[in-house]
C-alpha cells in the first residue's frame, strides 16, 4: 500500500498498489499546479482522513474538483464532481514519498491543445 499526504498530514490518501505510469498534464491548471497525476479507481484509492480539511475547487466546465488541504494548501487529488462509483480519482503523486514512485514512467498529456499523450 502506498500513502500520499499533504505537508501537514491532515489529508491522507491510500493507494492499494503503485500505478503503472504517472502523468504530467500541460493544461492551464495542471501546469500551474505542477501536479504529477497517479490515476486510480475509487476501489484502489481512498481518502482516509482530512474530509474536514479538504477544500474543493472546480473551474471551467465544472466536471472535476481539485482538492487542496485547507491547512497547508497542498493540492492532493482531483475527482469527478458526481463522485460516481466507476469514476477515477487522480492522486497528486507529489504527495507520495519519492522512493515509492521511483522509476515509474512519467507520460506527458497535452491537455492544452491536442488532448493526446505526447509520448505514445
Amino acid at each position: 500500500m502506498i500513502q500520499a499526504s499533504c505537508h501537514c498530514g491532515a489529508v491522507r490518501i491510500e493507494i492499494d498498489s503503485p500505478p503503472e505510469t504517472l502523468t504530467q498534464c500541460t493544461c492551464s491548471i495542471c501546469r500551474r499546479y505542477g501536479a504529477l497525476w497517479a490515476y486510480c479507481t475509487r476501489e484502489t484509492a481512498r481518502v482516509v482522513s482530512g474530509h474536514r480539511s479538504e477544500m474543493p475547487y472546480a473551474w471551467g466546465d465544472k466536471l472535476i474538483e481539485f482538492y487542496h488541504c485547507s491547512i497547508c494548501g497542498c493540492l492532493t487529488h482531483y475527482e469527478d464532481i458526481e463522485k460516481l462509483a466507476e469514476s477515477r480519482i487522480a492522486v497528486n503523486a507529489r504527495m507520495i514519498a519519492p522512493e515509492d514512485i521511483a522509476g515509474l514512467r512519467v507520460r506527458t498529456f497535452d491537455g492544452a491543445d491536442t488532448w493526446q499523450y505526447l509520448d505514445e
